[in-house]
């Protein structure tokens, strides 16, 4: 007996609801060793005794051999008396207060469901809602912690004897599986018309793909939320539903029925096909091929499309011999959250929705399809939600922050004992029903993981309503700048503990001047920042309008330089240009900006954009589109050395603009020529602050910084300077990833007890 010896092992991160008590199990019985396994709070705790070198080769196979959908953030061993097991067993949850906050996201349904889900006989044959230990939906059904099936909305479902012998059999890939049923126990199917009522059918599933092959829109239930579907080759449909959703021109999202038909209609490079095909399966924005197979309608102006695989059972089931490809766009009326709800989804989809697809399995947590990228060789997430959310990223400060995000693409964010848990995209919260959703948000995770934040962080704009909340709440509360909160972010989740220079190009966010900051550069920590330069501000006129109406930026930026707007603008009529001139000389709604998004929109306008956009940067976006990456040629441009730091001037560039659309130049020369200016006079401006600082760490960072090639092609300048660069990988670059860096920023400023901005008399600590 000497060399029996027992330890109690405790493993932290996502080790829930990814099949890892089961692993545990089998190892032990696979070893001869006893003892038992359970989950609590956000880890899972072993109890094992047995031989010496069994256990070693036990920590071996945890450590190195784990699930796939598993990740181990912290591992501790503790040597115990012996106890004397006989067995070794799955006990039952400890209900014991959260460590950490780790939440398993939804993951995909896996290669041996499907081959179960596609094979005559099983008793799971087409079965909707096919799950295992290694996928189903998590994150969105979990009601409180530890993970069991109690604690998630199949808690209404009771399993039938079969499904019981499944789930306690140690051998059965579904052995402690929470999300375990079949079609004699689970969840079920039924379709509505438009207006709620049952269709009588005995088969719902053949009747809708009817539906979708004879032009009908159908709302369809899923994971996160509902689908708005329709055959994506049906240029009718998809004209409808875009009338209907009032979605005249944002790119909609296109399900393909498996990889072979996404080869048919993009590029796609080994990388991208691993992260289509991966256990995510989020929304991968893919360049299309020429020409076009789908309708332009479906991403108008756009060089991508957004496209995804069948990612729950469901899904592969509303696919006909004649359908490859299907519109699946958030159901949700443009601006709105998206609906998870059956009687709110069926109240607010009725004009659009001809049928509705639902279950009867609740959705708790709405989460939208997460949006990637790859771009510089790398995996970027544009939109957190299903299979990403929430985000769990460790960080230095172990202080409790809530922290609410900004207006536009809002997100939560929550730290505690060195991790911040980042939430799904919520959305634009000057929308009632999205607010909505981001106070339910909150109530969840202060519900879910027992949370009372220490501190507040928010937002400098009082006019912001996260804001707003953050300053309701009784405590302490910290307001980051805008900016900094972008750089403070990437800084983190790149583990850059030393100052950095950042570049912080966005669209709108409040200074520390009062001024409408967004292009902007930065030498700073986690916990303050000076501003060492940016471009030259303008004044703008007309509030949310000038972001909604592009024209205003090139009318203000041509008045500035005494320029008279009509020839640069015919789109726009002169009664409107007349009243913009009058209120800026009044001084009426103006605002002086640095913004480097309203830079691009002022370009956007001259190169002949219509009036109003009707999605975030539409035209910011549709001027990346006509870029050709085989022109190298850039404008003329200027950097001031000034008291407040450099200056990156826009009249030369905006005078060698005009002066090519005088000569007619093509617009897509224009718009790469603009593209070429920024890099090198941004790689000209960090290289001055280098000079200064001695600083070689550059971060990249603000919605700006979304556009492909000017991320690519300033990174690889940068590089090629010896600047070390850091962009957003895990985070969003845009205001989806502004909660993550307030939380950042104010747990180090509580760390260090201070937090001044150098560049002004005020404090962001309030």
């Amino acid at each position: 007996m000497s060399d029996v010896n027992r330890y109690i092992i405790t493993l932290t991160g996502i080790v829930q609801g990814v099949g890892f008590r089961p692993f545990v199990f089998r190892v032990a019985n696979r070893l001869h060793l006893n003892g038992w396994v359970e989950n609590g709070g956000s880890r899972v705790i072993v109890d094992v005794e047995g031989k010496e070198d069994s256990i070693k080769e036990f920590i071996h196979i945890l450590q190195n051999e784990y699930p796939s959908n598993a990740t181990i953030t912290d591992f501790q061993i503790k040597s115990q008396q012996l106890f004397g097991y006989t067995d070794f067993s799955i006990k039952t949850s400890d209900a014991e207060e959260n460590t950490a906050n780790f939440l398993p996201a939804d993951i995909a349904v896996c290669k041996s469901c499907i081959k179960e889900f596609n094979t005559l006989g099983n008793n799971r044959f087409q079965y909707p809602f096919i799950s295992c230990t290694n996928c189903g939906p998590r994150y969105s059904i979990i009601s409180s912690l530890p993970y069991d099936r109690e604690t998630t909305s199949m808690s209404e479902f009771k399993m039938c004897s079969q499904c019981i012998s499944e789930y306690c059999t140690p051998r059965n890939r579904r052995f402690h599986a929470q999300t375990n049923c079949c079609s004699d126990c689970g969840p079920v199917l039924k379709l509505l018309d438009a207006h709620g009522n049952t269709v009588d059918s005995s088969d719902c599933v053949k009747l809708a793909r009817q539906l979708i092959c004879r032009g009908k829109i159908l709302a369809v239930k899923g994971i996160g939320g509902y689908h708005l579907c329709c055959n994506a080759k049906d240029l009718t449909a998809v004209q409808r539903l875009r009338r209907l959703k009032h979605r005249p021109h944002k790119p909609l999202a296109v399900m393909a029925r498996n990889i072979e038909s996404i080869n048919k209609i993009c590029e796609v490079s080994k990388q991208e096909k691993e992260i289509l095909t991966g256990s995510k399966k989020p929304i991968l924005l893919l360049q299309k091929k020429s020409p076009e197979y789908l309708p332009q309608d479906i991403a108008p102006n756009q060089k991508r499309l957004g496209i995804m695989l069948p990612y729950a059972p469901l899904q592969f089931l509303l696919f006909s011999d004649e359908t490859n490809y299907l519109v699946m766009t958030s159901g949700n009326i443009s601006g709105s959250p998206i609906c998870y709800q059956d009687d709110v989804a069926v109240s607010s989809l009725s004009h659009v929705a001809d049928y509705f697809l639902v279950h009867n399995r609740e959705i708790i947590v709405p989460v939208d399809d997460a949006v990637v990228k790859v771009a510089d060789g790398y995996e970027i997430l544009v939109r957190c939600g299903r299979g990403y959310a929430p985000l769990i990223i460790p960080i230095e400060a172990k202080s409790r922050v809530l922290a609410v995000g900004a207006e536009q693409k809002c997100s939560l964010c929550i730290t505690e004992n060195g991790y911040a848990t980042v939430s799904q995209y919520i959305g634009n919260l000057n929308e009632y029903q999205t607010y909505k959703v981001f106070n339910k948000q909150i109530k969840h995770f202060e519900s879910l993981f027992r949370y009372c934040p220490d501190i507040y962080a928010y937002d400098l704009n009082a006019d912001y309503l996260s804001t707003r909340y953050a300053k309701e709440q009784v405590g302490k509360k910290i307001a980051i700048q805008h900016h900094h909160a972008h750089m403070a972010g990437c800084m983190a989740e790149n583990k850059l503990s030393n100052k950095a220079i950042g570049v912080i190009y966005d669209g709108t966010g409040l200074g520390t001047d009062d001024a409408i900051w967004g292009g902007e550069f930065f030498v700073g920590s986690f916990s303050g920042f000076k501003r060492v330069g940016h471009l030259k501000y303008v004044t703008l006129q007309g509030g949310d309008s000038v972001v909604r109406e592009p024209w205003r930026c090139a009318l203000s930026y041509l008045l500035a330089l005494d320029i008279d707007p009509q020839e640069f603008l015919p789109q726009i009529n002169l009664l409107a240009i007349e009243m913009v001139k009058s209120a800026i000389k009044n001084k009426i709604k103006c605002f002086k900006s640095s913004s480097m998004g309203r830079f691009f929109d002022c370009v956007a306008a001259l190169c002949g954009f219509e009036t109003q956009i009707t999605y975030d940067a539409q035209a910011a976006i549709e001027l990346e589109s006509i870029v050709d990456k085989e022109i190298y040629d850039f404008y003329k441009y200027s950097i001031i050395n000034t008291e407040d730091g450099f200056v990156l001037g826009y009249e030369h560039i905006l005078n060698e603009i005009l002066r090519d659309i005088r000569k007619q130049e093509q617009k897509s020369i224009i718009s790469t020529k603009f593209h070429n200016t920024l890099i090198e006079s941004t790689a000209e401006c960090v290289c001055k602050i280098r000079e200064k600082t001695e600083i070689k760490d550059i971060v990249l960072s603000g919605g700006v910084f979304e556009n492909i090639y000017l991320l690519e092609r300033l990174a690889s300048k940068l590089r090629n300077l010896k600047f070390n660069v850091y962009y957003n990988r895990l985070t969003p670059s845009n205001d989806g990833g502004i909660s993550f860096g307030q939380a950042v920023a104010a747990g180090s400023i509580l760390k260090e007890n201070h937090y001044v901005s150098c560049g002004s008399s005020k404090s962001n600590q309030h």
